[in-house]
């Protein structure tokens, strides 16, 4: 694990980019699940 990972206390330093109309909260919830950072962009919905 690497200081990233450790200081956010996540399995994987993984940021998921907010991508406007595609990102909903399902795919942020599957990102947040996996380990990652989820992120929701500004157009989600």
């Amino acid at each position: 694990m690497n200081r990233v990972a450790k200081a956010l206390n996540i399995k994987y330093p993984i940021v998921q980019g907010p991508l406007a109309w595609l990102t909903d909260a399902k795919l942020v919830a599957a990102v947040a699940n996996a380990g990652g950072i989820g992120t929701l962009g500004p157009a989600a919905g």
